[in-house]
């Protein structure tokens, strides 16, 4: 039905390949786990979104309260891939000290909606998320993620929480991949229940120095 559906289940059949048709129920559930990424406790806010929330208090407060998952029908899929797509080829990447010179005004990092046609990763996750709310996708299914990229450098992605597992909307690709097939190392996210507070995932984290670089000491911001 889904090309994501397709690509579950060819990992379905390869686990049943090489345990046997006896295991077929554990291969199920392990592909059922694998879909989603475990998260453990809450941990520090990001500074990028920290000083976003300055300029867009109410999209950092606003939420239902309750974690949703959104069940992929052919609109909603059709509505995911367009809006990915739609970002990624019609805004322009640039980092933020070419775009903004965030190191002369002491900004360590600066996410903000790319109005201008123009912005780096923060920004396209941002503008994808609000696009897609605005096609009826759940906030609270719709989460902002920090990851370590192929060259273990910070990067942000979304997360769209879906009944066929936590899809990855990401500037650099331009599938819809579930999360574990991109190769990231997952630092943090948004939690479902309220976009102002993050979480951290439960795979290991290779470079930690990475996660405080990206961390939030809000007193010390201006």
């Amino acid at each position: 039905m889904f090309r994501i559906a397709t690509a579950i289940s060819l990992v379905t059949l390869s686990l049943v390949a090489s345990h046997g048709a006896g295991a077929s129920q554990h291969a199920k559930a392990a592909v059922e786990l694998s879909a989603y990424a475990g998260t453990t406790g809450q941990t520090s806010v990001p500074i990028g979104w920290h000083i976003f929330c300055k300029e867009h208090d109410a999209e950092c407060h606003a939420g239902s309260g309750s974690a949703q998952q959104v069940t992929l029908t052919e609109q909603s899929w059709k509505a995911l891939l367009d809006i990915d797509q739609l970002v990624n080829r019609n805004i322009a990447g640039i980092s933020d000290e070419d775009h903004y010179q965030i190191h002369a005004k002491g900004i360590a990092n600066w996410w903000t909606y790319p109005d201008d046609g123009m912005g780096n990763c923060n920004d396209y996750a941002i503008l994808k998320k609000r696009l897609l709310v605005e096609a009826g996708w759940p906030s609270s299914a719709l989460l902002l993620t920090v990851v370590l990229d192929h060259h273990n450098e910070g990067h942000l992605v979304l997360m769209a929480r879906t009944d066929r597992g936590d899809l990855i909307l990401d500037n650099l690709e331009d599938k819809v991949l579930l999360w574990h097939q991109t190769g990231y190392t997952f630092l943090k996210r948004q939690s479902e229940t309220d976009p102002d507070m993050w979480v951290t995932f439960s795979n290991d984290v290779r470079n930690l120095d990475k996660v405080a670089a990206l961390s939030s000491a809000s007193a010390q911001q201006p």
